[in-house]
This record gives structure tokens, C-alpha cells and sequence, in this order.
């Protein structure tokens, strides 16, 4: 409620300062930017010396951060931060806090629920107007204590509260948000913003911090294999059976994969960094190390990705009990995968055969962020929304697959029948672009039809209670050529019915965000011959 009356009193200002202006007229924002500032000297006059020239807001630093650390001020950086955003009313319209969501009714299992990884530079940037502003310029804030004027830059750790106008957040668009981040109501055009910011961490080069990443995490993982870059080209050459045993072959027998069943990460091409395979991995016998301590940019970096799936109670994680699930669940639906024993004579996806691919897709944390395995939404998801499909894989023609490179370069080096786990920096998946994630709401519509008929029943009640009911029968005798209990609609078939949306959500993935994937293929059609 006090939110809402400082919103009603907001738009009360605006509207008499509006009426109150003489020739010449004032702009809507200097009438908008005039309304700020009477709001904040009623509402909050501590903040009234914290006005920022550049953009017309003003700003409440709730924590200064980490004053050791590199400040983000004037820097070309990328950038995690945390953020929720508010009408005047109080109404949050976005945000990036899972329990924050969770309070609100808008926290879906689908959604990853962590700081937003944005661009803040000089040239350019990826945030909105007003935050930008706020981290890339030096912020002038009146200190509490003193009352002098001071100098401030935002840094990790730094917490901030923003009282923006529309020219700085929402005057062309408005502001809204989807895949789970979404509040109660989004915010239309023209309309101020109050923004709770965090800062988490910044880096200068994402293509060389998430390929650090992804090698931490493969060493940590059952280490990486280096040994075969130093191998003859001689070796390089020998060709990968493809036959089974039963089959006479006089190709030689290629015991190199061997060698890559070794439980260690292995790169399918050696000219490509930060892509590896693991092909010893089966969900009976590996459990990987998510969310190691030492597998973090910034303290604490896993807590905010929690929500209530893989959070953490009483220092047990539920993850762990969601991974032993599952890998139950793939061993009992698709067995362990073939053994080292098995490899040699196993076929190759080298073969005049598609390749059906079941998968699992996760961030490094342990995330799902997508399956098209049943039993796994299951358990992740609590249910199955639509039923999963095999994805088939072109063997003869990889790059032809619409797929994300990662899948084009390993699937091939794999077997049918086969486990593995593919490992890999964006570069090779969503890149800098990334998925944008989606959110429909669940929406109920009753039969208009049938609102029609009963609108038109009580009709003809009140008229035979007036007339009598001799008056309407000469309707119903069809005196006038109809009958009205039908008015066009067949009332015997008729229900009170609804008309459902079924609410469907898919997370983000961010930009420069390195990925993980499960995968089991299995033999698939025949390729036609033109194709071979």
C-alpha cells in the first residue's frame, strides 16, 4: 500500500504539473523529470543532492562494495549483476532473484536463475539506459555520515538503488522481460523505474575467462589429454573400423579409441580449443564435480543459482540427489553404454546410417537446461509437457545438421550404442547471441457462445414475467419465422467450456556461456544412397 499511494501521488504530480505549465510549453520530460523531483524531496529527501546530471535520475548506494577490488567505472567490461525492477506502485515487472520470483508466483523449474552477463563499454553496451549510466560514469553521492558530496565508482559488491525516468529505461518500449525473469506486470512506455542493482563480477576478455572455465572443469573432471597432438601422422592415418566383429573385414583395427577410453576429456579435433569429449562416461559410473569451490569466478558464485531444484539445505546439496535420480532413470531406460571391452568392435557413426541422438544439456553448475528425454523432465520438471523425440544426426554430412557446431565435430568420433559427455565454450554452441529465454502464460476463456445463450435465457425470462408467457410463445411458435432458445447455438450440446494455455518456459543461456551435454546415440534410418 505504501508503494501504491507514492505511485498514485507520482502521477498525481505529474498530471498537475502538467496542467499547471504556461506558454511556452514544457516537454513531457522536463514536466516528467519536474514530478521526480517533487516525488523524491516528499518521499525521500536524504536523495535529493544525489541527482546525476547525465540521465536525470537519482541513487541510493546501499553498499559500496569491495573497496580493494577494480572498480567497473569507465571500463570496457562484461559484467554480472543482479537486478529487480519497480513501478512507483511498488509492482516488480522484472527480475533476475529466484526467491524474489518465487514470493511473486512467477519462479518456473525452467528458468536458470542468476546475475545477467551484459557488455558495458564506451562505444557501446547491452544494458539498460539508466543502469549503464550508473556503472559506467562516476556516481555524485552525498556520504551519510559526512554530508559532503562525494566521488563514487561501482565495483564488486556494490548495491544500489536507482529512481530513473523514462527517458533513461522506458520511453520508447517499456520494460518487460519473459523466460521466468517476468513480475507481476510489465511495465508500459513512458513510465519512471526503480531499480535494485548488485554487482557481482566483471571480466575484460569472456573468450578467454569461459575457456579457462571449461578447462578447470575438465581437469577437476578426470583431467585433460594432451598426448595425441604429439602423435605421428603415420598413427593419424589408420582408419576406424566399421564393421562388427561378425562381419570378415581385411581393414586394419584401429585401437586408438582404446586410448580415448581412458576417462579423461579428449579433444574430437585437435585444432579446436576448449571442445572435449569424455568417452568413458556412463551415468552408472561417473558423477561430476558441479559447482566445485575452486570452479567459480566470484564468492559465493552458486548460491545464485539455486531455486528450489538444485538448492542447498542444511549443507546437502539437491543436486546430488536430482543427478543419482536421473542416472538411475538413463541407465534403466537406455543400459550403461558399451565398455571399453565393447569399443573395438562397436559401429562407428561412420556408417550409411542417421544417428538418433538422446541428450542432456547442462551448464557447468549442473543445470538442466533442456532434454528430450521424458524421464528426466520428470524429475527435473515434475512433469512431461510434450513428449520427447531422438534428434537425428546426418553421420555422412554433419555440417549439414542444424545443430550446434559442438555436435557437429564430436558426434562423429563417436559409436552407436554409445555414452559420452561433450564439453565446450560457447564458441561452438550459442556464442556471444545466445537463446533468449521463453515464457507463455497459462490463459482461461470461457465459451462466448454459451454466455450468448444463457444472456438471452434471462432475457426471455424478464420478458414473459412482464408480458406473460402467451408473448413469448408467439417467439416460440416461431411467429417471427425462429426460434430464440436457440439464437444460433445449439444449447443441448452446450457446456460452460474453457479454453487452456499450457504454461511452457525454457531458460536463457547468456552470452559466452560454456556448456555441458549427456549424450547416448543410437542407430537411425538408413541413409539413401545420394546421401552415401
Amino acid at each position: 500500500m505504501r508503494y501504491r499511494l507514492k505511485g498514485i501521488l507520482f502521477w498525481g504530480i505529474l498530471l498537475l504539473a502538467a496542467a499547471c505549465v504556461k506558454e511556452p510549453k514544457m516537454t513531457f520530460e522536463e514536466v516528467e523529470q519536474r514530478s521526480l523531483a517533487v516525488w523524491i524531496e516528499k518521499y525521500h529527501p536524504e536523495l535529493k543532492d544525489n541527482y546525476q546530471e547525465n540521465g536525470g535520475y537519482y541513487v541510493d548506494i546501499l553498499d559500496y562494495g569491495v573497496q580493494d577490488s577494480v572498480a567497473v567505472t569507465g571500463k570496457d567490461v562484461w559484467m554480472w549483476y543482479n537486478f529487480t525492477n519497480r513501478d512507483f506502485d511498488g509492482n516488480v515487472c522484472e527480475t533476475r532473484d529466484w526467491l524474489t520470483a518465487y514470493q511473486l508466483g512467477t519462479y518456473t523449474d525452467h528458468t536458470h536463475y542468476n546475475p545477467v552477463f551484459r557488455f558495458s563499454g564506451k562505444e557501446s553496451h547491452t544494458l539498460m539506459e539508466g543502469t549503464y549510466l550508473a556503472t559506467f560514469n562516476t556516481l555524485k553521492v552525498k556520504n551519510k555520515e559526512s554530508g559532503v558530496i562525494e566521488d563514487v565508482e561501482v565495483r564488486y559488491g556494490t548495491k544500489m538503488r536507482l529512481y530513473m525516468p523514462s527517458t533513461v529505461t522506458t520511453n520508447t518500449a517499456g520494460t518487460t522481460s519473459d523466460g521466468g525473469y517476468e513480475g507481476q506486470y510489465t511495465l508500459d512506455e513512458n513510465r519512471p523505474i526503480i531499480v535494485d542493482m548488485e554487482v557481482y563480477g566483471h571480466v575484460a576478455n569472456p573468450v578467454e575467462y569461459e575457456g579457462e572455465r571449461v578447462d578447470l572443469f575438465a581437469r577437476i573432471n578426470g583431467g585433460v589429454c594432451t598426448d595425441h597432438k604429439s602423435k605421428t601422422q603415420e598413427s593419424a592415418k589408420l582408419p576406424r573400423r566399421t564393421t562388427r566383429a561378425d562381419e570378415p573385414s581385411d581393414e586394419p583395427v584401429d585401437t586408438r579409441p582404446l586410448e580415448f577410453f581412458d576417462g579423461r576429456w579428449h579433444q574430437p579435433i585437435d585444432t579446436l580449443e576448449h571442445l572435449y569429449v569424455n568417452y568413458a562416461y556412463t551415468p552408472e559410473s561417473v558423477s561430476f564435480k558441479f559447482r566445485n569451490a575452486d570452479d567459480a569466478h566470484y564468492p559465493d558464485e552458486g548460491r545464485y543459482n539455486a531455486g528450489t531444484i538444485y538448492s542447498t539445505t542444511a549443507g546437502v546439496s539437491q543436486l546430488d540427489d536430482v543427478d543419482s535420480r536421473i542416472n538411475k532413470a538413463l541407465v534403466e531406460r537406455f543400459g550403461k553404454g558399451i565398455t571399453r571391452d565393447e569399443v573395438l568392435t562397436a559401429d562407428s557413426l561412420k556408417v550409411n546410417a542417421t544417428a538418433k541422438v538422446w541428450y542432456v544439456g547442462r551448464f557447468l553448475d549442473g543445470y538442466i537446461f533442456d532434454t528430450n528425454i521424458d524421464e528426466v523432465k520428470q524429475i527435473v520438471f515434475g512433469k512431461v509437457e510434450n513428449e520427447g523425440e531422438a534428434l537425428s544426426f546426418n553421420t555422412r554430412k554433419p555440417l549439414d545438421n542444424n545443430y550446434i557446431l559442438a555436435w557437429n565435430y564430436a558426434l562423429p568420433t563417436l559409436r552407436y550404442g554409445q555414452w559420452a559427455t561433450i564439453l565446450t565454450v560457447s564458441t561452438y554452441a550459442y556464442g556471444l547471441k545466445g537463446q533468449v529465454g521463453t515464457h507463455t502464460s497459462t490463459t482461461t476463456s470461457n465459451n462466448d457462445a454459451y454466455y450468448d445463450t444463457m444472456n438471452y435465457y434471462n432475457y426471455m425470462n424478464y420478458m414473459n414475467s412482464y408480458y406473460g408467457y402467451g408473448y413469448g410463445g408467439m417467439y416460440n411458435n416461431g411467429y417471427y419465422g425462429y426460434d430464440p432458445y436457440y439464437y444460433g447455438y445449439d444449447y443441448s450440446a452446450n457446456t460452460d467450456s474453457t479454453t487452456t494455455t499450457v504454461t511452457t518456459t525454457s531458460t536463457e543461456i547468456q552470452s559466452y556461456t560454456p556448456l555441458i551435454f549427456q549424450v547416448f546415440v543410437e542407430k537411425g534410418t538408413d541413409l539413401p544412397s545420394s546421401d552415401k
